[in-house]
């Protein structure tokens, strides 16, 4: 009687295991959405926040300028390929690189600088309550006095509302198309 050796045995199923990881790797890398111009649904998005289409996820050169973004503040566009730390900055950051957090799911505060600090202040209470996944900076180009920004989604006020600010990051964090654990 012909014997299978004792090393077959052991190397078939792990070539079997290999392959099936190699296929779920490759059929969906790093948790990315099947489809990143379609937004993740929400089952209750937040009232006044508007859905934009995606104008592009391309990484483009460090310091250079982006030319496709559809809104103001951008959603989502060209950017740079590292992006920001997350937390509070005094200063404003460069659009290209907060598009990059968006991407990875993060949520983007930014307020025009005149705001009163009592406001900032407020914001800032709750972004270091819970940080995971903000980045909060003054932008004086925006269109409204205080604005929060998710892949492919805006929410405009010019009067703060806290209670607002707090449902738009529990509703649209980590709802970008590059799943990360930052």
């Amino acid at each position: 009687m012909n014997r299978v050796p004792i090393f077959v045995w052991f190397l078939v199923p792990t070539l079997i295991i290999v392959a099936i990881g190699a296929w779920a790797f490759t059929s969906n890398p790093m948790g990315q959405q099947e489809n990143p111009e379609v937004l993740s649904a929400v089952s209750n998005p937040v009232a006044g926040t508007e859905e934009l289409a995606i104008a592009s996820r391309q990484h483009i050169t460090e310091g250079t300028k982006a030319t496709d973004f559809n809104s103001n503040p951008p959603a989502s566009g060209q950017h740079w390929p590292a992006p920001a730390n997350k937390g509070v900055y005094d200063q404003p950051l460069p659009d290209e690189r907060v598009l990059h957090n968006l991407e990875h799911g993060y949520i983007w505060i930014s307020y025009k600088p005149e705001i009163s600090p009592e406001v900032i202040n407020n914001i800032k209470n709750i972004v270091n309550e819970d940080d995971w996944k903000i980045v909060m900076a003054p932008r004086a180009e925006n269109d409204s006095q205080i604005t929060l920004a998710a892949w492919g989604r805006l929410l405009k006020m010019n009067e703060p509302d806290y209670q607002k600010i707090k449902d738009f990051i529990e509703t649209y964090r980590n709802r970008g198309p590059e799943k990360t654990p930052d």
